[in-house]
C-alpha cells in the first residue's frame, strides 16, 4: 500500500504534541515524565491494578512496577487491596498526589489552550469537530483492540 503524505500527518502530530507534552511534564517537578502519565492516568480513570495500568500505558511491567514503587514512596500513589479480591491491589493517588495531578493537567490544558490559539478563531470549530472525529475513532480502535485480547496493539500493513 502506498502512503501518501497525508496518511503521515496523523502520526507527525502525535509525534509533536507528545514532544510539546513531555517538555511540559518537566513542570511536574522531580517526577519523571513516566511517573507524570501514571499520575495522569490514575487521575483521569480512577483507582486501577497495576497490571490495567500498565496495559492502558502500553510500558513494560517492570517499568511501571519501579515507577509505581517511587510514587508510593514519595507519597503520591497509594495501594491498597480491591474491593472484591483482597490479593489484588488496587493503585490511587493519594491527596497530595490529586494535587500534583491537577497541577499537571492544568499545565496541559493551558498548553493545549495555547495551540488551538495559534489557529485562527473562525476556524477552530471546524478543528475541534475533528478532534472530536478523531477522538471517537481512536477509541473505536483501541475497543477493537480490547476486545481482541490480544494485549498487543496490531499495525496495518
Amino acid at each position: 500500500m502506498t502512503r501518501t503524505p497525508d496518511s503521515a500527518l496523523l502520526r507527525e502530530v502525535a509525534r509533536l504534541y507528545l514532544q510539546l507534552q513531555r517538555s511540559c511534564v518537566a513542570a511536574c517537578g522531580d517526577t519523571s515524565s513516566t511517573q507524570c502519565f501514571i499520575l495522569g492516568e490514575v487521575y483521569r480513570g480512577g483507582p486501577v491494578t497495576q497490571a490495567d495500568l500498565g496495559r492502558r500505558l502500553a510500558l513494560d511491567k517492570s517499568w511501571v512496577s519501579r515507577a509505581v514503587e517511587a510514587l508510593v514512596q514519595e507519597g503520591l500513589l497509594v495501594k491498597g487491596p480491591a474491593p472484591n479480591d483482597r490479593r489484588t491491589v488496587v493503585i490511587s493517588l493519594s491527596r497530595a498526589g490529586e494535587r500534583r495531578a491537577e497541577e499537571l493537567d492544568e499545565s496541559l490544558n493551558g498548553q493545549a489552550e495555547q495551540i488551538i490559539g495559534r489557529i485562527p478563531q473562525k476556524l477552530r470549530p471546524g478543528i475541534y469537530e475533528s478532534l472530536r472525529l478523531l477522538s471517537d475513532a481512536l477509541r473505536a480502535e483501541t475497543d477493537a483492540e480490547a476486545s481482541a485480547k490480544t494485549g498487543k496493539a496490531k499495525c496495518a500493513s
